[in-house]
């Protein structure tokens, strides 16, 4: 891991750029979840539909609690499995409602890249797989320029992880509808048995 890489990135989501890194999973593309411009290009740069709300990484559960109303169970979740994403009910609105109106999903990263962008710029990153919506998940640089190609140039900086291992994508469970979005890293059975067989 390059410190030097991450800070530059950091400089960048902090003045609004959007930057591409590897995450736990595949590569991610990403900014300052609070700049909605940035948030915006995003979408642009991905061609995802509006109503397809993104997900957020942040370096630890206090900096999580500052944007949702943070539950016990989550708390629970994020200490036992490492990597998944709970959707909580959102609090304020220093994320915009582009984001999501009503829950955020926030994954608190292994991957010590991912997390140390959220950490050095002291804010929530958006974490949403690097490729065009439709395309495969990317696990390399050469595969995310590919994918992305028609809006290559709106992306400010490229951090190169080399080539990802092929992992799981994170599970999501989502407590503000009592439900498992996503199962992938963490299987449902874990999950009921650590929250007392229901959500």
């Amino acid at each position: 891991m390059d410190i030097d890489e991450i800070k530059q990135a950091v400089e960048i989501i902090l003045k609004g750029g959007v930057v591409v890194y590897p995450t736990d999973t595949c590569y991610g593309i990403g900014c300052d979840a609070t700049n909605a411009k940035a948030i915006e290009k995003i979408f642009r740069i991905k061609g995802r539909e509006k109503d397809k709300p993104l997900p957020l990484i942040a370096s630890s559960i206090d900096m999580i609690e500052k944007y949702v109303f943070l539950e016990e169970r989550a708390i629970k979740l994020y200490k036992s499995f490492p990597g998944i994403s709970v959707a909580l009910r959102k609090k304020g609105k220093a994320v915009p409602d582009i984001v999501n109106k009503e829950k955020l999903a926030f994954r608190i990263p292994s991957n010590e890249i991912s997390r140390k962008l959220s950490e050095l710029s002291d804010k929530p990153i958006i974490s949403t797989s690097a490729n065009k919506s439709g395309d495969p998940s990317p696990y390399s640089i050469n595969e995310v320029k590919l994918s992305l190609k028609e809006y290559i140039e709106e992306i400010d900086f490229f951090i190169d992880g080399g080539i990802l291992d092929m992992n799981l994508p994170s599970t999501i469970v989502d407590l503000v509808e009592g439900k498992i979005g996503r199962v992938g890293n963490v299987k449902e059975k874990e999950i009921f048995d650590l929250l007392g067989g229901n959500l």
